[in-house]
């Protein structure tokens, strides 16, 4: 009975994760309340508070996941024989996290002004994803596909995890009341790499160009 019983709990806490996620991804997480959660799920609030006491804890466990899952795609090519199109995939991979955890990403000033444990992880994620760009600078650097100076590489890797960051958000207040969509995923893979453009060889552009029309189509992966 205490196996089954536990079994029983544990898949009811999976569900109310997972019922959270797909509202705070589709709602924003500010607009959801517990009650929301529970009447989605259709159980009573005392059965939610008995796995999580409120929706802060649900925010950390759902936010312990996504650094989980973030912090293992954020290991960047290591072979500077790479070609343009394993960088567009690691840059792909990092956005396909952000996407499954988006809600962090559309209300990121207002979930790190509440939750300060959050805050804090967050913000080394962020010292990470800046880390690993200039682990990809030096590996273009020493394939001669990229000509920068250190401040100008500073630059770029400060640039690259601001767009990474407020992308999402960004494209949520230019459409406003219109569900985001795998679409705007691949626009900011295109528009993260795009940041790279002014410092590439010739060779390295047209490469980049080439992947860029393969993912997007041509209308939309002119590179400048």
């Amino acid at each position: 009975m205490g196996d089954n019983k536990n079994t029983n709990s544990m898949k009811t806490r999976d569900r109310i994760l997972l019922t959270s996620l797909d509202l705070f991804n589709l709602c924003g997480e500010p607009q959801v309340t517990t009650i929301d959660i529970a009447n989605e799920m259709e159980i009573s609030p005392g059965n939610l508070y008995y796995h999580f006491r409120n929706k802060e804890e649900i925010v950390f466990e759902l936010f312990q996941t996504f650094e989980r899952n973030i912090l293992d795609v954020l290991q960047p090519p290591d072979d500077p024989g790479v070609e343009m199109i394993d960088y567009w995939m690691f840059v792909h991979l990092v956005f396909e996290k952000i996407w499954e955890f988006r809600f962090l990403y559309k209300d990121t000033a207002t979930i790190l002004e509440r939750h300060s444990k959050v805050q804090r992880k967050f913000q080394r994620i962020m010292q990470r994803k800046k880390h690993c760009c200039g682990q990809i600078i030096e590996l273009l650097q020493q394939s001669k596909a990229i000509t920068i100076s250190p401040a100008e590489a500073e630059r770029l890797a400060d640039n690259v995890v601001i767009t990474g960051t407020f992308w999402l958000n960004y494209q949520h207040i230019k459409q406003l009341n219109v569900e985001l969509c795998s679409e705007d995923l691949g626009l900011g893979v295109h528009q993260v790499m795009s940041l790279f453009v002014p410092y590439l060889s010739q060779e390295s552009r047209e490469m980049l160009a080439a992947v860029a029309e393969t993912y997007l189509g041509s209308e939309v992966a002119s590179m400048p």
